[in-house]
């Protein structure tokens, strides 16, 4: 991709953890839970926790998440209210509001 820059923006992502057996059924849950949710900015991670993790928080940050289960990414993107529409729900506990990045493309000049 040339003509384009990557930066990693700052940004406050809502992070929970559950246990589900496929990404469909964690997105039918959100769906069920705030059925305006932009699906395409929630992260799903079920295994490979600190290497995905990775790409929007610090070695710390993943220190202090769990490495096993499911855990849920809802990007500043999916909603929008200043505050994730998300809170505990049945399936999914939230793990807190971390202070993250976001990838953004844009043109060079």
């Amino acid at each position: 991709m040339t003509g384009f820059v990557r930066h990693d923006l700052p940004a406050d992502i809502a992070v929970f953890a559950g246990e589900f057996a496929s990404q469909p059924l964690v997105f039918a849950h959100l769906l069920d839970q705030a059925p305006g949710l932009d699906l395409g900015h929630v992260e799903v991670i079920q295994s490979n926790h600190a290497a995905r993790l990775g790409a929007h928080f610090s070695a710390d940050q993943i220190a202090d998440l769990p490495q096993s289960g499911t855990l849920v990414l809802i990007l500043p993107a999916a909603h929008d209210d200043l505050r994730c529409p998300i809170t505990r729900t049945p399936l999914l506990k939230p793990l807190g509001t971390l202070r993250g990045t976001v990838p953004h493309l844009s043109e060079v000049p």
